[in-house]
């Protein structure tokens, strides 16, 4: 047996909940669930084991899924199951322990849930494990590969709208990181991964919280990119017209609709291109490529975009925007800070303290 032609081991951390895709705070998604068809998809992946520990969602997953090897403590399944590649789909603040632990255990890939690591010192420490013990770390920013956002970055940077201005996003309703961080990513993504120079950041923090943190009401993130191009991010608050982004070119610009449709605006007029659902394969094809994209990293390849050397990247640049919020001061990347804490907990601190002194 070559070793394309090896067949890996995978196992599920949280599981989720079957059909709970509520889009609540509360949490309770099924995330879980899709890592586990884009496992069951791919011929060189044989879906072993899961953990979480809640009972109920357990048994469910492994009747759903015919998974053998059920364990209420993820560390137990690492020594027991030995998993080859491990998936992770818990909120945020367990996700650096989970990944350490993994990496000590002799796990030899890991995809990861987005938002990614939940502070600066966590960053740092995925980074350190991931050196030491070679693991490959792919996150799940998956609309890289959904055609029609690669697409308006082709369009971005081959001259059609001019040269590349300022990308604008706005999420109704949501926060910078939980969703926020699939578009600064994207932003990246548009930018041809190119450094970011500098962050603002500003959060209006009160008593929300959701998936195991605070939660902000409402943020904005501001950066720039090496190249002079900039990008604003609206953590709360939809754009008019039912537009995703739009990306602002020198001589037009490109409007994105929903996931799939681009308006385009230039000196030769107006035009739209649509790439149907069914056409490309939607969101299982994205999950599909990452996947793909991790198997062939570890069978040896070069890091792939969402492999951890290019979308820590994307992890710095959110962390950096709420480090600025703390700071009320401008970021300069990299990233020069040891806070070891979700950065919102320090502001919703703060907001609880002076309304106790209202």
């Amino acid at each position: 047996m070559t070793p394309n032609d090896a067949v890996y081991t995978a196992a599920v951390i949280g599981v989720g909940k079957a059909g709970s895709d509520s889009g609540t705070r509360a949490g309770g998604f099924r995330i879980g669930y899709t890592h586990a068809e884009t496992f069951q998809r791919n011929p060189r992946v044989r879906l072993t084991a899961c953990a979480d520990v809640n009972g109920d969602n357990l048994r469910a997953f492994m009747e759903r899924f015919h998974v053998s090897q059920g364990f209420s403590d993820y560390e137990t399944m690492l020594r027991e199951a030995k998993p080859d590649i491990v998936s992770i789909g818990t909120y945020v603040g367990l996700h650096r322990p989970m990944i350490e632990k993994a990496a000590e255990a002799g796990v030899r890939g890991i995809l990861c849930e987005k938002p990614f690591v939940a502070s600066p010192a966590d960053l740092k420490a995925v980074q350190r494990a991931a050196q030491t013990t070679g693991v490959k770390i792919v996150v799940a920013h998956i609309r890289r590969y959904l055609p029609a956002f690669a697409r308006a970055r082709e369009l971005y940077n081959d001259g059609t709208v001019g040269r590349p201005m300022m990308c604008v996003a706005g999420i109704q309703g949501w926060d910078l990181s939980e969703w926020g961080s699939h578009w600064l990513d994207m932003f990246r993504f548009f930018h041809n991964d190119q450094p970011v120079k500098w962050v603002f950041g500003q959060l209006r923090v009160r008593g929300g919280r959701g998936f195991g943190h605070a939660m902000e009401d409402h943020g904005v993130a501001y950066f720039e990119f090496e190249d002079g191009g900039k990008a604003v991010l609206d953590g709360g608050s939809g754009l008019n017209g039912d537009v995703t982004m739009a990306l602002l070119g020198t001589a037009g610009s490109i409007r994105v609709l929903g996931e799939d449709t681009l308006i385009i605006q230039n000196a030769m007029g107006q035009r739209e291109e649509r790439f149907a659902a069914n056409q490309f394969g939607g969101m299982a094809r994205a999950w599909d490529c990452l996947l793909n994209d991790l198997i062939a990293w570890m069978d040896g390849g070069d890091a792939p975009m969402l492999g951890l050397p290019n979308v820590s990247k994307s992890a710095e640049l959110n962390l950096a925007a709420y480090i600025s919020a703390v700071r009320g001061d401008r970021v300069d990347l990299p990233l020069n800070d040891d806070t070891d804490e979700w950065p919102v907990e320090i502001l919703a601190r703060r907001h609880a303290r002076s309304s106790e002194h209202e």
